[in-house]
């Protein structure tokens, strides 16, 4: 099929119906979650992929239990693979005076009492040789990366050297717990028993990307109805290459996915490098809400009309990339009211003041207490 390239910006309705809180209903079903599911898609499609991965599955219940559990325990035998725990080298900065030897002692002794895998020792023991097989590894669930949690990370990624990055990562992650508990929240389940989730973890090998080259692709009745630039940052070079990666991705798609992926709507995630004359897939994801529309609004995939040999290609340009400026994810890490108000001024001045209001009730409240004391 011979694909060409239709731009167009985010309309005005697809705006308002977003804004007035109206979303379009899709329907999605059980069995379109299922097969995003790694394990259902990754043996069918794992020549086309980046990276080697392996798949546990089932998980042990005793690991379940210790990711649920508040607090972050870690494996005291692999602190030493990581890159977040190294010994401390004393200096003249770094010296503590007003630590007594006994104290020290003890937190020496209380740190070796009890490690957290002696519950999965087996499974623990699995991940690590897996680990030490790849190098170093980037995990998921059954459809979520922990991608929210890479502030955390010393590297500002997923990339984990051993069972401690991997532990870290994983409980930091509220994107797990949806994988857990909320995958099915967007199917219609009325009169429908909705089926059992197995997790499963996967530790991919790592591999270099460059996030400009990363691309999310949206199919709506077997049909590849729009692109979009994965990466929100402005790359002054894509818009010259937008005809010809979006003919790469028509024809991988009508090659390789379009007869072959169980479900008729679905999302997709792929990557281009140079010379741009392979494009590897990445991952699948459902066709609904909860899925990132980047730079479409759900309103839209659920109701444009595309003809059949053309894609809507969207890019962040120079002139629109001031609303793309909140990094992806961080709405983990601080207030949202501070990402809202991180692109207006005004909205910064406001966010500050309200602040400072708080500061100073707060401040107050504590003067009563110690008066009433």
């Amino acid at each position: 099929m011979d694909y060409k390239c239709k731009t167009s910006k985010i309309s005005e309705t697809a705006r308002a119906g977003m804004s007035e809180g109206h979303l379009t209903k899709i329907n999605v079903l059980a069995e379109d979650i299922l097969n995003c599911s790694y394990s259902h898609w990754y043996p069918k499609f794992k020549e086309y992929t980046i990276s080697e991965a392996t798949i546990f599955k089932p998980l042990p219940e005793s690991f379940i239990k210790y990711l649920e559990d508040d607090g972050i325990e870690l494996p005291k035998s692999s602190k030493k693979d990581s890159v977040l725990f190294q010994d401390v080298i004393p200096t003249s900065d770094n010296e503590y005076s007003d630590w007594e030897d006994e104290d020290a002692e003890a937190v020496t002794q209380a740190v070796h009492l009890n490690d957290p895998t002696d519950k999965f020792k087996a499974f623990h023991q699995q991940l690590q040789e897996t680990i030490k097989k790849y190098g170093s590894v980037a995990p998921k669930f059954n459809w979520s990366a922990p991608q929210d949690a890479t502030w955390i990370m010393t590297s500002r990624n997923m990339r984990c050297f051993s069972t401690s990055d991997l532990f870290l990562l994983l409980k930091s992650s509220d994107y797990v717990n949806h994988d857990l508990y909320h995958a099915f929240n967007e199917v219609s389940s009325i009169g429908v028993e909705l089926p059992k989730i197995e997790p499963e973890l996967i530790l991919r090998k790592w591999a270099e990307i460059n996030p400009a080259m990363e691309f999310r692709c949206f199919v709506r009745d077997r049909q590849l109805i729009a692109i979009s630039q994965r990466d929100l940052n402005y790359y002054t070079f894509l818009e010259e290459l937008q005809d010809e990666l979006m003919e790469k991705i028509g024809v991988f798609y009508d090659d390789f996915l379009m007869a072959k992926f169980d479900s008729n709507s679905f999302v997709f995630d792929v990557y281009i490098p140079k010379p741009f004359n392979k494009v590897y897939l990445i991952d699948f994801n459902p066709f609904q809400h909860k899925t990132d529309p980047l730079l479409f609004t759900w309103n839209e995939l659920a109701t444009i009309k595309v003809e059949e040999d053309n894609i809507i290609f969207r890019l962040v340009t120079v002139h629109n990339s001031g609303r793309f400026v909140t990094k992806a994810h961080s709405q983990n890490h601080v207030p949202r009211d501070f990402l809202d108000a991180s692109t207006d001024t005004q909205a910064m001045v406001e966010f500050l003041k309200k602040m400072k209001e708080l500061e100073m009730n707060g401040d107050a409240s504590d003067s009563e207490n110690e008066e009433a004391l």
